[in-house]
């Protein structure tokens, strides 16, 4: 009578785990997604768009940075985030190509916050033409 008690209860629990694991797999298969940008330069001579995907280990960051042709110098792109634990997270990109968009990818982890900011300038440094720092993502809205 135990030992059929006992196997019951572990078929119970084996079932039960069989429910739950393609429930789980589901959430992870399906990230939260918001579309950001468009965030031009100053000059309208470049432009970033993009995707944060919310998935573990915390946010992934995916774009493109577009630099348009007839302009003089490269577009650059800074972010700046603050992190759930308090602190910060820089990260920059640069193009010059006239013909492709760079794409771009970066994970952040867990964040409070991201911003953005378009700039122009030679294939080495920033020169100026700066937007101003635009909300990219931040929690709660």
């Amino acid at each position: 009578m135990i030992l059929r008690s006992i196997a019951i209860g572990a078929a119970l629990l084996v079932a039960s785990a069989s429910i739950a694991a393609p429930a789980m797999a589901a959430a992870s298969a399906n990230p939260e997604t918001w579309h950001w940008g468009s965030i031009y330069s100053a000059d309208k001579a470049g432009k970033a768009k993009g995707m944060i995907v919310l998935d573990r280990p915390g946010f992934q960051i995916n774009g493109k940075l577009y630099d348009f042709p007839g302009h003089a110098g490269c577009s650059w792109l800074k972010f700046r985030w603050t992190k759930e634990s308090g602190g910060k997270g820089y990260k920059t990109f640069h193009t010059c190509d006239e013909t492709k968009p760079l794409k771009f990818s970066f994970p952040t982890g867990y964040m409070l916050q991201i911003e953005g900011k378009l700039c122009r300038g030679t294939s080495k440094k920033i020169t100026g033409r700066c937007s101003i720092w635009e909300g990219v993502w931040a929690q709660g809205g």
